[in-house]
Order: C-alpha cells, then structure tokens, then sequence
C-alpha cells in the first residue's frame, strides 16, 4: 500500500467536470470519488453498507479503485441473477 497514489483533484467549481473513470491500481479518497462519478453522499453510505472497503489513515477515508470496481461488478450480478 505505500506504493498507492493519492492525487488531489481541483473541484468542481474550478471547472472539473465528472469524468467516470476510475483507475484499479489507484487509490482515491471518498470526495474524489464522488467529483469523479457524480454520485452523493448516499449513494457512497449505500456502498459503503453493502460491502465496499473503505481505508482510513489519519483521520481521512480512501477507496482503492479496485474496490469500487469489484463492488459494482458484484451488485451488478446480484441484480442480474
């Protein structure tokens, strides 16, 4: 793990639009996920309720990218079976 990026990313306001992409091998902390996909605060509880791995390290959450990944390919099986 201490070989994992953590990348700021200008905000919204400074014209950032979503881009949807989210990197396996990257690890982002929960603001950036949700400036990068467009989804709220619920949307992450939910997540984070229904299984995706959250790190914590001084007080500030971060999601590995292929952890995001993997909890959305499995929701997307459980509601497709």
């Amino acid at each position: 793990m201490a070989h994992e990026k953590v990348r700021d990313l200008p905000t919204k306001s400074a014209g950032l639009q979503t881009s949807g992409v989210i990197r396996t091998d990257e690890l982002y902390t929960l603001s950036e996920i949700k400036l990068r996909l467009g989804v709220s605060n619920a949307t992450l509880r939910t997540a984070r309720r229904a299984g995706l791995r959250v790190y914590y390290k001084h007080k500030h959450a971060f999601i590995y990218g292929r952890d995001w990944i993997d909890y959305i390919v499995k929701s997307l099986e459980r509601t497709s079976a």
